[in-house]
């Protein structure tokens, strides 16, 4: 067996390995997105070949982030896989360190972040030399403690520009480890996604920056609820509650039951829509990293995060 990195044409043998393990598909144009289209024009991905036979692969999705004011490179940890034949050989440890070493040294990445799920939380910690950083819990609020009100000025919009770009750079200054959503990144991620349907909501000219939600059925009862996917407003209380009655309004109790987002629990707004009746609860989520070179990013108190930093939601 030889570890590789990709190559042109390889990503077909991905999407098959990835359906004969997690039992559903990938489509192509899913990951020409997420890797091929990635705007950091970059490719972080390591595969374990047995001939032409592919048995192993383990990638991260480049990520821009603002380290007070200096950029960094860090990869979002992605999709490991191993051929189910060939478990229990230490395909994933060998195509990490492979990986992190690419990315450390090639690449020049200051680290590899994300959310590691239940079964492999272990093995980043103990095995990959990850760090924890937190554990986010949802933040979520029953809908009909909302009161609906229409915002005047608020509208929906299709594509991010520069004054959206402007907005998060002025919401969260004070965040001194953040990615570098620039409306490059904004499009790519939200607008460009081929997967998921996202609404982005506009409040610039109410100089409140915007919002971006996804809607889904939850459960056997038709009922929706809605993912607040970035939250891009001023820690300012009578607006966060002039937006959340505004997004009650555009999402009405009877259709939606409630609304989920993350909120880091040191800031302002998390302490605005608790009084909303916004709660903490399950599901919880692991958040980790590794540090490839330089700082150490792994304070959370550091750190702007999001539901939509995810490449889950």
């Amino acid at each position: 067996m030889e570890v590789k990195d990709y190559k042109p044409g390889d990503e077909r043998a991905i999407i098959q390995l990835f359906e004969l393990v997690f039992g559903k598909p990938m489509s192509l144009e899913y990951w020409t997105w997420r890797f091929a289209n990635n705007p950091c024009e970059k490719l972080m991905i390591k595969l374990m070949w047995d001939g032409d036979k592919l048995v192993g692969h383990y990638a991260a999705s480049p990520v821009q982030m603002h380290l007070h004011q200096k950029l960094l490179l860090t990869g979002l940890s992605m999709t490991t896989m191993t051929h189910p034949d060939y478990t229990g050989l230490g395909i994933f440890q060998q195509l990490s360190e492979s990986l992190y070493e690419k990315m450390g040294g090639n690449d020049n990445a200051a680290a590899v972040w994300g959310f590691p799920n239940n079964n492999s939380h272990r093995g980043f910690i103990k095995n990959l030399a990850w760090k924890d950083i937190s554990i986010l819990p949802m933040f979520s609020c029953n809908n009909t403690l909302l009161r609906p009100k229409q915002l005047e000025g608020a509208k929906v919009t299709d594509r991010f520009s520069k004054v959206h770009e402007e907005a998060y750079q002025t919401n969260y200054v004070d965040y001194a480890v953040r990615i570098n959503k620039n409306s490059a990144y904004l499009n790519w991620r939200y607008v460009d996604n081929p997967v998921n349907e996202y609404k982005i909501f506009d409040f610039t000219e109410l100089n409140a920056g915007f919002v971006v939600c996804k809607e889904y059925t939850a459960g056997n009862d038709g009922m929706k609820q809605v993912d607040i996917i970035d939250w891009c407003v001023p820690a300012d209380e009578k607006m966060t509650r002039n937006v959340i009655q505004h997004l009650a309004a555009f999402y009405p109790a009877a259709n939606y039951s409630q609304f989920n987002m993350w909120m880091p629990l040191g800031d302002e707004r998390h302490l605005q829509l608790e009084k909303l009746g916004f709660a903490n609860h399950a599901p919880v989520t692991y958040w980790g990293i590794r540090t490839l070179q330089g700082s150490d990013l792994s304070a959370p108190g550091d750190w702007w995060i999001q539901l939509g930093d995810s490449d889950v939601y």
